[in-house]
């Protein structure tokens, strides 16, 4: 395949939340027709933070560089019908721009995931271990130490002579280190990184920014990695560091919580609809999102990641949605 077809920029792949929601506009004006409260809408998105302008035209590039997907058969058969009813009725204005939007938000989501997924290529060119979508790897490492590798994750090792160190380039990962003062445990995600001080954590990576949980002692943090701050994070704490606000502040978790993952499972306490669909997400080899108003749905819960699809169907039924499916492989929630 010719490089016609690959985003033209280099930059890190957006996390999935926000893909989503550039996606979703995007598309809803795919044909420029949008209506004037939406697009003020839009517009006011756009304005909340740099990083939504960021997306819509990384989005809008990779539109039109793919070209428009166009409705088939099979795709118009994926949505829901109106259901019959007894007594004739006017359509409401805006039922038909909500299913052709809903139709190329699918299809704009499908392209994004599409040409991102061959970012994964260079990764595994500098992994040492990876995992799959939906795979979980436990590892004892040459020091003894033992590494969690969550879903389409990869790590590069470096140990040799005093160093002990673990690069995390993209996904999640749960440490509990062999201890060994001559040879303090490092893991590089970014440009920051984090030294153990005692037995447990965890370092997920999503594009530029980087999240550190302590479930056991604590750790040192440096950003960036050379000569950045530091910050000491102890057990039960979670913070985030990255270019957009250096070290951020710590705040309180649940330790089992934030493990959960290790066992096969995600839990939730009042989070909005978005996260949870892109979080069990990570682990469906396809696309999972959901669109407009059900985005801000507050959910609790526990879910089981090895069946993303019951999950799905659980959140859909439970909350009332609809959906819009190709095969398990595609599903869109809306209300």
């Amino acid at each position: 395949m010719g490089n016609d077809c690959m985003p033209r920029d280099t930059e890190a792949p957006l996390p999935n939340s926000l893909a989503d929601e550039a996606a979703y506009w995007v598309s809803a004006d795919f044909d420029g027709e949008l209506p004037a409260k939406k697009r003020a809408e839009r517009d006011a998105w756009l304005a909340r933070d740099p990083e939504h302008a960021r997306a819509y035209a990384r989005m809008q590039d990779l539109w039109m560089q793919m070209g428009a997907v166009p409705e088939t058969p099979a795709l118009r058969a994926s949505l829901p019908q109106e259901p019959v009813r007894k007594t004739r009725r006017l359509a409401r204005p805006g039922a038909r721009v909500r299913r052709r939007w809903a139709i190329s938000a699918i299809a704009a989501s499908l392209i994004f995931a599409l040409v991102w997924s061959a970012q994964g290529w260079m990764t595994m060119l500098q992994a040492d271990a990876m995992t799959g979508t939906g795979e979980r790897r436990t590892m004892r490492l040459a020091d003894g130490s033992t590494m969690q590798l969550g879903t389409h994750s990869a790590v590069a090792f470096e140990f040799a002579g005093n160093r002990r160190v673990v690069r995390l380039l993209t996904g999640e990962a749960a440490f509990t280190v062999a201890p060994d003062p001559s040879r303090p445990f490092r893991v590089q995600a970014g440009a920051g990184s984090t030294t153990a001080l005692g037995t447990r954590f965890l370092v997920r990576r999503d594009g530029a920014e980087t999240r550190v949980t302590v479930t056991e002692h604590k750790v040192r943090i440096r950003y960036p990695a050379e000569d950045g701050t530091s910050a000491v994070l102890p057990e039960g704490k979670s913070l985030s560091y990255g270019p957009a606000a250096g070290i951020g502040p710590a705040f309180t978790v649940n330790p089992d919580d934030a493990m959960a993952w290790t066992e096969g499972a995600l839990v939730f306490k009042d989070a909005p609809l978005s996260e949870v669909v892109a979080e069990i997400g990570r682990y469906h080899r396809g696309y999972l999102g959901v669109v407009g108003a059900a985005r801000d749905l507050r959910v609790s819960g526990v879910f089981h990641i090895d069946d993303p699809v019951a999950a799905i169907a659980r959140l859909r039924s439970s909350l009332g949605l609809r959906s819009a499916q190709l095969t398990d492989r595609m599903i869109l929630i809306f209300s």
